[in-house]
């Protein structure tokens, strides 16, 4: 499937190339015998079997694994310093999101509990479910530009 082209400097240097996806090519004396069940099943499909192709290809997009990269003990330490401020500060944002959902909450009580009668308290506890009318505007951050028609009329 592929062909590698040699030139004639590099093959008589002895530095021997190979493709990211070649094997490593085993010893005779290290493979192991291949019985004769074996023999006669490979002779039946000598001319469609793809599984060879099929590692190739899985071993090409596979690719190599990276180089492990060593970090030096200042680039350590500043990378902790980095994620422990990054935890730090998503900590504390995290905080004033409850502690702001909390006070909502809490007011919303106290309104409530500040209802004179018991009809008005149960009232209010009981939650709407109705449609929003399809006439209420939504927020924008311009006001709507005078004499502007988003759709013709014909």
């Amino acid at each position: 499937m592929f062909r590698r082209i040699v030139s004639a400097s590099r093959a008589s240097s002895g530095v021997q190339r190979t493709f990211a996806t070649a094997k490593p090519k085993k010893a005779a004396s290290d493979r192991p015998a291949k019985s004769a069940k074996f023999k006669t099943t490979s002779k039946k499909n000598e001319k469609g079997n793809d599984s060879g192709k099929y590692d190739v290809m899985l071993r090409a997009l596979k690719g190599r694994e990276p180089e492990e990269y060593t970090w030096s003990e200042e680039e350590k330490r500043e990378h902790f310093e980095i994620g422990r401020t990054y935890n730090r500060m998503t900590s504390v944002r995290h905080n004033e999101l409850m502690k702001d959902l909390q006070m909502k909450i809490n007011l919303k009580w106290a309104a409530i509990n500040a209802l004179p009668t018991d009809e008005l308290r149960n009232e209010a506890l009981v939650e709407d479910f109705s449609l929003v009318t399809n006439r209420r505007g939504f927020p924008t951050w311009t006001p709507p530009i005078p004499g502007f028609k988003r759709f013709r009329e014909d």
